[in-house]
């Protein structure tokens, strides 16, 4: 019996002027970023989430810690690439990603298909096996305002060599 396990993620992060808005490893143009430890990426910091929540494990901040010198300014795409081998040696392979980030005054869906080609590639998959899709919250809450992003992320792994 193949026992495949299911893992949710998400991630919020207050905008701010002056920096830099990076989501699934792709930069943004905006005016505003997230002022965080690393690069501030809720798509990667939620799907780190949820792939800990498959294989049982903590979350981000078990794994990389705010207060570690090492992250400082770390590109949150490099964490997932890291951490699908952590899941890899844990007994277990991704096989699907669902994800949507939301964000009301700035468009993101010229950049989705770059973001599922960098998550795909940082996980070892094939894009069919990644969707990333985008929402507006239509001016509702601080995601739709413009005030902060957030990312939700549902992941499915199995174990290593099942069918």
């Amino acid at each position: 019996m193949v026992e495949f396990r299911t893992g949710m993620g998400h991630d919020i992060h207050r905008l701010v002027p002056g920096k830099e808005l990076v989501l699934g490893g792709v930069t943004i143009p905006a005016d505003v970023g997230f002022d965080t430890h690393s690069d501030g990426d809720v798509l990667c910091h939620a799907l780190i989430d949820a792939l800990a929540g498959a294989i049982a494990d903590g979350d981000l901040g078990t794994h990389f810690p705010e207060d570690d010198p090492d992250a400082e300014d770390a590109r949150s795409l490099d964490f997932v690439r890291e951490f699908a081998n952590h899941v890899q040696a844990a007994g277990f392979s991704v096989r699907n990603v669902d994800s949507f980030v939301v964000l009301g005054p700035i468009r993101l869906r010229p950049h989705l298909a770059a973001m599922r080609t960098n998550l795909a590639d940082a996980l070892g998959l094939h894009e069919s096996a990644v969707s990333v899709k985008a929402r507006s919250n239509d001016g509702l809450g601080p995601e739709g305002e413009g005030t902060a992003c957030a990312a939700w992320v549902n992941v499915l792994v199995y174990p290593s060599g099942a069918a």
